[in-house]
């Protein structure tokens, strides 16, 4: 018989399980069910708020972007952090996510960043985050064809003038339809908003936002997020910048285009942005 001791330990850890803190990996994606809306050719949005594993709420808005018809690009501002909305109606486009790892207090990008075929930040070619986990990078071409991969050295895109926009992010969470190997550290097993982009086929891209850090939203951790990746198609994907930056608009949409609930403001509403110094945009 276990002892009185034993019997609360247990029962604690059923009590966080039921609650979701500290549940097994969430498995059942299939179960999703999608409200879908075309924006325009070229460009659908798709969102769900299921519970998923039965305990789990989840808030899930996605925009699949063919780029036959649609151009995705990098906007970056180098020398000061705006909300994904403003730099997104700046820039005239249909539909915006938040974009890389950047310096919240001074602003500009922790990782190698290039826009436009220009780097615009003097700093941007030596700089490189000490956090091993960004492992990944996007790269979109000249010719709009975008591609994700393991990051390579700075030298090497300095060198490579094929590519209009690139940005070093992590973690690497999908290459050739296999999921890769994810470190142990806590921002990649805890739950939390997450923002990724995948490519489902040579021409097609899939843009993601999960909120998380209220009742209503728990977040993934990267594992669950692969699993969701691949739950969607994807042959590659790399995660970006999460947590309080974790920002989807549309353009037109209420709330001044914010569909997602982003959670800088520490509140379950659409007013939470923070003000990032990158963002991915669709024109």
């Amino acid at each position: 018989m276990k002892s009185n001791s034993s019997l609360r330990n247990s029962l604690f850890i059923l009590f966080l399980v039921l609650c979701g803190n500290l549940s097994a990996q969430i498995t059942d994606f299939s179960r999703i069910r999608w409200k879908s809306e075309r924006i325009a050719p070229g460009l659908t949005w798709k969102s769900a708020h299921p519970v998923l594993n039965d305990s789990i709420p989840e808030n899930i808005n996605i925009l699949i972007i063919n780029l036959h018809q649609r151009k995705l690009s990098l906007s970056y501002h180098p020398d000061e952090n705006v909300i994904v909305s403003k730099q997104a109606s700046a820039k005239l486009a249909l539909a915006a996510v938040n974009g890389g790892f950047f310096n919240i207090k001074e602003g500009g990008s922790v990782t190698y960043i290039r826009t436009g075929g220009m780097i615009l930040d003097k700093d941007t070619a030596q700089k490189w985050s000490p956090i091993a986990d960004l492992n990944g990078a996007l790269l979109i071409g000249n010719d709009g064809r975008v591609t994700i991969e393991g990051a390579k050295a700075n030298g090497f895109y300095n060198s490579q003038r094929m590519y209009r926009d690139v940005l070093v992010t992590g973690s690497l969470l999908i290459s050739k339809k296999e999921k890769t190997p994810l470190s142990s550290a806590s921002l990649v097993l805890k739950r939390h908003p997450r923002t990724s982009i995948g490519k489902i086929g040579r021409d097609k891209i899939v843009l993601v936002t999960v909120d998380g850090r209220a009742k209503d939203a728990r977040g993934m951790s990267l594992p669950e997020l692969a699993d969701l990746m691949l739950s969607l198609h994807c042959r590659e994907a790399v995660n970006l910048d999460g947590g309080g930056s974790t920002t989807m608009w549309i353009s037109g949409k209420p709330y001044d285009g914010v569909v997602n609930i982003p959670c800088d403001n520490k509140k379950f509403d659409h007013t939470g942005e923070r003000a990032v110094s990158n963002i991915l945009i669709v024109k």
